[in-house]
This record gives structure tokens, sequence and C-alpha cells, in this order.
């Protein structure tokens, strides 16, 4: 067995897996939890603010005559705080539901829009789905879709309880059956998805906190959330490295940049040799810094550059 063939095992990919990891990955995801608590605390102070609790309790007790009986006070505010946690608790029911109905929404889209890969449609995709989840350990592969999505490059990956699926857009699938006949740059962009549902970017535990972080003002929509979103970008190409062994990782990056009818004839060194020049402007340079700093996906020069990087470093995030 030739080196090649060691590294492309489940042992030797998922080995390659933790030691590319986006270094700031997980200490941003532990952040984010701990942000997360601040959201849910600013969360209830608003609520509490906007629902005038405070004032509400002050007159009971008022009314009740508790200023004069602390032990009706004590009685009214245990109540309080009781039915305080039940609504809290109530609260988050409620999210958790609405949060998987939206999911099974998404999932309810693919069975009635998409048309599943499978050993008769699309088996040569299907038969990458079958390899990459055998490297990953996992004992029961992904639901794959293509769907038509009137022009947009994209794909996804999203997961309900029991089940990960991944959606392909159809115009990214052309460039494989139609237009160029390019398998692998269709292999490069399902192995980053397969990156998403292997390191849990994807599961509730993970995504959970990310709604509470936005609701602190600033730091969290604009700053955290976009940081530990560009960090699992990283990581997920890094993944899909690993898979493919960075096979047409350069077309995949050139597909996003120029779209599927002139990705093939994009010279990527020629663009990043204009996009790495010194020249620009500081003006210039910080408008690109604030572009990259909001976006939720390295901007490209950022992201093709910690493709090409020999070392595997962990990729620029501001």
């Amino acid at each position: 067995m030739d080196q090649r063939e060691m590294f492309f095992t489940p042992q030797g990919v998922q080995s390659d897996i933790r030691r590319t990891r986006h270094v700031k990955e997980i200490p941003l995801y532990a952040i984010t939890i701990i942000a997360g608590f601040f959201g849910i605390w600013y969360l209830l102070h608003q609520l509490a603010s906007e629902t005038n609790l405070l004032e509400d309790l002050k007159k009971l007790l008022e009314e009740s005559g508790a200023n004069s009986s602390p032990g009706i006070a004590v009685v009214i505010g245990i109540i309080l705080f009781i039915l305080s946690i039940v609504g809290g608790i109530g609260a988050l029911v409620v999210f958790l539901i609405t949060y998987l109905v939206m999911l099974y929404k998404v999932y309810a889209d693919q069975m009635s829009y998409s048309i599943r890969v499978s050993e008769n449609n699309y088996p040569e995709i299907y038969a990458k789905v079958l390899e990459y989840s055998y490297l990953l350990g996992w004992r029961k592969p992904p639901e794959v879709y293509v769907q038509q999505m009137n022009g947009q490059l994209n794909a996804f990956t999203c997961w309900i309880p029991g089940r990960v699926f991944i959606q392909l857009n159809a115009e990214i699938v052309d460039i494989a059956y139609m237009e160029h006949k390019d398998f692998d740059t269709i292999f490069f962009v399902m192995a980053h998805e397969f990156g998403h549902a292997y390191l849990h970017h994807v599961q509730l535990y993970y995504t959970f906190w990310n709604t509470f972080v936005n609701f602190i003002p600033v730091i969290g929509p604009y700053v955290l959330m976009p940081l530990l979103s560009r960090a699992r970008e990283y990581s997920a190409d890094r993944v899909a490295q690993a898979l493919t062994g960075g096979k047409n990782q350069i077309e995949c990056m050139m597909l996003l940049a120029a779209g599927r009818h002139a990705y093939k004839y994009t010279n990527v060194y020629d663009y990043m040799a204009w996009v790495d020049k010194r020249r620009f402007s500081g003006l210039e340079r910080f408008a690109r810094f604030m572009v990259n700093m909001l976006a939720d996906h390295p901007i490209m020069p950022y992201r093709t550059a910690a493709i090409l990087d020999p070392y595997r470093r962990s990729g620029k995030l501001l």
C-alpha cells in the first residue's frame, strides 16, 4: 500500500481533518455559547422592560398591603419566580418546536421539488456519496438532492432529527452532465457540504446558540457570528480537500467567482496576482476589510489563498 492509499482510509482522512480544522473555530464556538447566555439574558431583560413586570409587581405589592406584611411579599415573589421559570421553559419549548418545524419545512421542500440522488438518478454522484460516507465513518449516508434554482450557484447542508441532507443546485450539477463534463468540481462542492455535516455545523446543539447571539446588539450579528461562519467555511474546505485529495479545488473556487460558463477559462494565478497587489490605497484595503468583516463566507481572495496554501494553515478571518 503506497502513501496515497494509506491516506485515503477512514483513519487517514479523519486524522487529516482534525489536523487542518481552522484553529479559531472551536474557541469562537465556545465564545458563541457564552455570548448565547448573554443573548438570552438580554432578550429576557427586554421582554421584562416591555411588559413592565417590575412595575406590575410593585403595584401588586402595594394593592395587597405587602409593604406592611413581608410574608405576603415573599409568597408573591416566589409565585412570580415560579411563573417566570415556567414561562421561560414554555418559551424555550415553543422556540425549539418552531425551529424544528422550519427545518422540516426545508426537508419537505426537498421531497416536493428536488430529485434524490440514487443508483439510478445521478449514479456518479451517488457513488461519491457512498465513498465519502465510508471515509468519514458514517453508517448512514446523507440524502443528497438536486433542485433547479433559476441559475443560482449554491449548495447547502441541513439537519433534521435522525438524518442529514444536502442540496446541490442543478446549475452546479449541469457542469458535470452538460457543459464541461466536470464531475471533480462537483465532488469538491459536495465534499465541502459533507464537511459541514461531519463537523456538526448543522446540528441543533451547534446552531442553537446562534439565534440568541444575534440578540446582542452589533457584536452578535455583525462581528461574532460572521467570524464563526468564516471559520466554519475554512474548516469545511479542509474536509473537502481531505476527501478529494484536493482535486479540482481551484476550479471550484473559480466556479464560485466566474460562474459555470467561464470558470474553466480563468487563470487563478493571474487572479491572485491582481488581488494581492500592494498598490491598493488604504481606503481600498479598508473597504475590502469591511466586506470580509461582514461576510459569512471568506471573501474569494482569502478563501482561494487558503486553498492554495501548501501547508494548509488556517485561513485569514480578518
